[in-house]
């Protein structure tokens, strides 16, 4: 593969990277790019002389590919991940604790667990509020790599609250919602929201000129624009 900067040179090409994440980016059945995020990009920059290429990959190597210059920007990162960020959002990270439907009776039975068993994703960097919340519960954390290409892998995430194998995970609800209702599982939610965190474009801070052109021209995005395809995914 070539790098962005030689990319641009040739064909004035944006390289963007993002691990799938239903609704926000994914591939569909034809290999096209789409999702929410994906389209306000597209939307943003249908005028740019730059041609957008967007790479799926996990997200580690995502952020790797931004460090080397191999992409010029990788989508859903936040302070965490030690990149520069355009400033303007349009995901939110929304973790919230699943749960087998019916084991507890109550929040407050999850809750009275001496040490509960919550498996987060090991390929994440999760805010430091997030860790300190489930100290805070003094949860027993399970790290668990997960690397979903479509929906049925969707399925195998929810596998580790079989048997009680774990008491909890941790995922983003809009995600999970999606992967619940495709696989008819049997699982739900605490009822308060665990975390909220704004995601957004990160890059390398050498690469600031092309960030401040695409951060201008998403800037241009309106409102209405945004919640067309906002509703296009997730419904009014």
């Amino acid at each position: 593969m070539c790098t962005a900067s030689q990319a641009k040179t040739n064909e004035h090409i944006i390289n963007i990277c993002f691990e799938r994440w239903w609704p926000y980016s994914f591939f569909d059945q034809h290999k096209q790019a789409q999702g929410i995020e994906v389209e306000i990009i597209k939307a943003a920059l249908i005028d740019s002389d730059y041609k957008l290429v967007f790479h799926e990959l996990p997200y580690r190597r995502c952020l790797a590919g931004v460090a080397n210059n191999t992409f010029d920007f990788t989508l859903h990162v936040d302070k965490a991940d030690g990149f520069a960020t355009l400033n303007m959002s349009f995901t939110t990270w929304q973790l919230s604790l699943a749960v087998t439907r019916g084991r507890f009776a109550s929040p407050d039975d999850f809750y009275q667990l001496a040490a509960p068993r919550v498996m987060i994703s090991e390929d994440y960097n999760y805010p430091e509020q997030v860790i300190n919340s489930l100290k805070a519960i003094n949860a027993a954390i399970v790290e668990r790599s997960f690397y979903e290409q479509t929906h049925e892998d969707g399925k195998i995430f929810f596998s580790v609250l079989n048997n009680n194998r774990v008491d909890a995970v941790l995922v983003d609800k809009v995600w999970a919602l999606e992967m619940i209702k495709h696989h008819q599982l049997a699982v739900t939610f605490l009822p308060s929201p665990f975390h909220a965190e704004p995601q957004f474009m990160g890059y390398k801070s050498s690469n600031q000129t092309l960030a401040d052109y695409v951060g201008a021209k998403l800037h241009r995005v309106t409102p209405e624009q945004i919640q067309t395809i906002r509703t296009q995914y997730l419904g009014n």
